[in-house]
């Protein structure tokens, strides 16, 4: 190769000062978030019950504490820490054929999700709040609800630590610490759905990266989700339907 070639070859970006602050910080408070939720999610019992005499949490608790933690420290971090722009992280509209890429994705789980749905380990776990199998309209609330939690849970994986992660280490490292993240914190779920988030966070990651957005990453984990809580419904004795 000629040097004029060499001059032409695309370099890898030089990390900056700034690169390596905003992937520490994001690595900070990721590792303190997932800490603190996995073992929260792991227990039974509201966070500020007295310990003496603990009371047991509701599912609002479950929803106020979970997408609290896992939206509002790193936003704080990207708008008020780093004084950026959230669009860096991954909060922008999706790029083209992106949701092309998610329905594919969605129609091979589908199989997957039939077969998962008609054993007991899954329909007496799903859905997460058993009144949802019970009623119509309690189910359209639960599922409305877990949307915003799935919404929580993407903009921290897809969006914020992987984005934030990729300034200093790259893509590759970056779509591979999240994914092991997002595995940790589905502890204490069906065990065949334990193996298969590492996997399934590995491809989510590189759909947000593909299509600079966490967007398409939400709306394929939650349709995926709620159909899954119909199946499972639907295989239960006594569900609704």
């Amino acid at each position: 190769m000629s040097r004029s070639e060499e001059c032409d070859t695309p370099q890898r970006p030089k990390r900056t000062r700034r690169d390596w602050i905003a992937s520490l910080s994001a690595l900070t408070v990721g590792l303190a978030v997932i800490v603190f939720l996995t073992r929260y999610n792991a227990q039974s019992y509201s966070v500020w019950s007295n310990p003496a005499a603990p009371s047991y949490r509701v599912w609002e608790e479950y929803l106020l504490v979970n997408i609290g933690l896992l939206l509002f420290p790193p936003l704080l971090l990207i708008l008020g820490g780093l004084r950026e722009n959230a669009s860096d992280y991954g909060f922008q509209p999706p790029a083209a054929g992106s949701s092309r890429i998610a329905w594919l994705f969605f129609l091979a789980m589908v199989p997957v999700m039939l077969i998962a749905s008609r054993s007991p380990q899954f329909y007496h776990y799903y859905p997460i709040q058993p009144q949802a199998g019970q009623s119509w309209s309690y189910l359209l609330c639960y599922e409305i609800s877990y949307g915003f939690y799935m919404f929580a849970w993407e903009f921290f994986y897809r969006g914020f630590l992987t984005f934030g992660l990729a300034r200093a280490f790259g893509f590759p490292a970056a779509i591979l610490l999240q994914a092991v993240g997002f595995g940790i914190m589905h502890i204490g779920k069906p065990p065949l759905e334990v193996i298969s988030s590492f996997p399934g966070g590995l491809i989510m990651g590189w759909l947000a990266v593909r299509s600079r957005s966490f967007l398409p990453c939400f709306a394929l984990h939650w349709t995926v989700a709620l159909a899954f809580d119909l199946l499972a419904i639907h295989a239960r004795p006594g569900g609704i339907f």
